[in-house]
């Protein structure tokens, strides 16, 4: 039985710990999709790193309240928005994660 994550904020947890995750959500077209993604930046390419320094008590607070999470996609080499309530599943190297219903 996979772990259930119920928040934005634990999914943002375990990608960071992990470094890289498959997720599968769906898009606001309707459309599934599986992303391969990171939050490691020395997985991300230097030209796509954010310029400013990353203050991840505002990324934080920001996820909370909008349950949009922004990862770097690894297929296609760019930043996405995956929105929280719309994610079914993330896989990690070390776990398979369930997504609590959206309440």
């Amino acid at each position: 039985m996979p772990d259930l994550l119920r928040s934005a904020i634990q999914f943002w947890e375990k990608l960071y710990e992990d470094k890289e995750a498959r997720v599968k959500f769906n898009k606001k077209d309707g459309t599934i999709r599986i992303m391969k993604c990171t939050l490691d930046f020395a997985r991300i390419p230097k030209e796509d790193q954010p310029k400013r320094p990353l203050n991840i008590a505002r990324v934080l607070k920001l996820m909370q309240k909008s349950k949009i999470i922004h990862v770097y996609d690894l297929e296609k080499k760019a930043w996405r928005s995956v929105p929280f309530d719309r994610v079914d599943w993330m896989e990690t190297s070390t776990a398979r994660y369930k997504i609590a219903p959206y309440r």
